[in-house]
């Protein structure tokens, strides 16, 4: 592993086999756990936070593609982020999803016309000790943007395309940034707040451009130490360790979590059991099951949520028979069988607030008049025949064979939507051939389980619906529905009462269509150690660790 020149190198540990009764030695052996997970042992129990999780394939920032962003997320800082505040749920937190406060930036101001927000800047020192300027806001995002691997151009369309045209340095501690419509505002300081509007430490990376690397980009995969964030990585070995240390300097204070040591665990049981043993403090990745036994366990805290963003969908690919038909697309929408896939799979541990895919605690949220999807296989019967199908149809539908809880729910719904005329034949494949045919849209319809980062409602309509984009799942290209979002994105505020009503107008005409059946809401799958607490559900879904204290 290459030295980063940051102030403390990353080490290249030995490798570690993590594996069933080994799982505890092999925490003691790396100094993982100095916290008991009983919370009886009060307030002095250690600074170190044990965390066992599966092989995500670490990414450490939006510009290297796709991957896991939880460790990245805890190196990097954005100009605004959204508060925490608490859930109905004693001892959880989630995000305060369209207010914003102050992060590397002290503030901000909005033009009168709503297109300019100008921020001026903290004294903020990066981990490799530079402090924060214009320079650094400008140049990471002509990286997010000029890099053929960045994920950025198009996550944050339609708000920002252009920097070099839209980003203009002030002077060294402002910086403005103009959209093209004011009511793309919201969703353009939700994106702001998230990994989108991270800020990267461009003294550093300018150090380590080469004519084939303009950005150091390739240098940052293995040198990730050049956010301003609360962590930096001290040792990393990919697919078995992460080592990380709270930064001194931080700009909101140290975090009191001193190390945070993740293991890379393969079998989702073993994680939860290192928490029920006391061997790690937090699990990721657990099954339903495993959440749901482990409730009642006093040294065990399962965390629940309002209103979780992770959807358990099934996309119906819409250029391929038999879905290329939207009657036949309705019809699958009522041989699903919802709250069995609730009860059976999730063990409660999931909730279905309607047919639609748009949080509905945002601002100016309606669903009158939208189609209530119930399992009703007599009507699916019905849409079937009436789409020429009499006799039923036959589909493949693709799962991952490492998500055990939507290879569950297939099984579900291959039983019950043979009653409703449709023969199911269940295709399992590798994580990765299924994560490449997720991009590529290969397969007949398939499960998975996914969220938008951003939860404004413009986004979130538009996440799964974008044209020409391997995000667009079911590969559903539809002109009214574009045209509705359109008209919506030109009011002067996207989370107004009349912005709702527009929302509504692009919502149904999705689900009318039925591209995507949206099955359930999912809660969080993680286990803590009860005297673990500051866990916060946020919009990205992964874990802000600067949060967590031993009680």
């Amino acid at each position: 592993m290459m030295l980063n020149s940051s102030r403390r190198p990353i080490r290249k540990r030995p490798l570690l086999r993590l594996a069933g009764v080994a799982l505890a030695a092999s925490l003691a052996v790396t100094g993982c756990s100095s916290a008991s997970n009983n919370a009886d042992d009060g307030g002095e129990a250690g600074e170190t936070l044990s965390i066992v999780s599966p092989d995500t394939g670490i990414t450490w920032s939006l510009d290297n593609g796709f991957g896991g962003y939880e460790q990245g997320n805890n190196l990097h800082a954005t100009l605004v982020r959204k508060p925490y505040v608490d859930s109905a749920q004693e001892g959880a937190q989630q995000q305060e999803l369209y207010t914003y406060e102050p992060y590397l930036a002290e503030g901000y101001e909005v033009s009168e016309d709503g297109l300019t927000y100008t921020f001026t800047l903290k004294e903020a020192v990066s981990a490799a000790g530079n402090t924060l300027s214009a320079d650094d806001v400008i140049w990471s995002f002509q990286r997010k943007f000029n890099t053929p691997t960045s994920v950025v151009p198009g996550v944050m369309a339609p708000s920002i395309t252009d920097p070099a045209e839209q980003i203009q340095k002030i002077d060294d501690r402002t910086v403005s940034f103009t959209i093209p419509q004011a009511g793309l505002g919201a969703t353009f300081l939700a994106l702001m707040s998230d990994l989108c509007g991270q800020i990267f430490d461009s003294t550093l990376l300018q150090e380590h451009v080469t004519p084939e690397d303009p950005y150091a980009v390739t240098w940052t995969t293995e040198n990730p130490n050049y956010g301003f964030g609360p962590y930096e990585v001290t040792s990393y070995t990919p697919g078995v360790q992460v080592v990380m240390q709270a930064r001194e300097d931080w700009i909101l204070g140290k975090a009191p979590i001193e190390t945070v040591n993740v293991q890379i665990v393969a079998d989702p049981g073993t994680r939860a059991n290192a928490v029920r043993n006391g061997d790690a403090q937090l699990a990721e990745s657990i099954t339903p099951a495993d959440s749901a036994a482990l409730q009642d366990d006093p040294n065990v805290f399962i965390p629940e949520v309002d209103n979780p963003n992770t959807f358990l969908m099934m996309p119906l690919v819409t250029n391929k028979a038999p879905f290329d038909n939207p009657l036949v697309r309705q019809a699958m929408s009522y041989a699903t069988p919802y709250e069995q896939i609730i009860e059976s799979v999730y063990r409660g541990l999931a909730i279905r607030q309607g047919s639609g895919f748009l949080l509905q605690d945002a601002p100016g949220y309606t669903n009158e008049g939208q189609p209530d999807y119930t399992y009703d296989p007599a009507r699916s019967r019905e849409l079937l025949a009436e789409a020429g199908f009499p006799d039923g149809v036959s589909f493949a539908l693709a799962v991952s064979a490492a998500d055990p809880d939507t290879r569950e729910a297939a099984l579900q719904i291959q039983t019950a939507a043979r009653e409703g005329g449709f023969d199911v034949q269940i295709e399992q494949m590798p994580a990765s051939q299924f994560a490449d045919q997720r991009s590529n849209h290969t397969s007949q319809a398939f499960l998975l389980r996914d969220y938008a980062i951003t939860l404004t409602p413009p986004y979130e309509l538009l996440v799964y619906t974008a044209q020409d984009s391997s995000n667009n799942f079911a590969d559903w290209e539809f002109e009214p529905f574009y045209d509705a979002l359109a008209a919506g994105n030109a009011l002067p505020d996207a989370l107004s009462d009349e912005a709702g009503q527009a929302w509504n107008v692009a919502e149904t005409i999705y689900l009318e269509q039925s591209p995507i059946v949206f099955i359930a809401q999912v809660q969080p799958s993680v286990a803590l150690a009860s005297n673990l607490s500051g866990f916060a559900q946020r919009s990205d879904n992964w874990i802000d660790y600067s949060n967590f204290s031993f009680e």
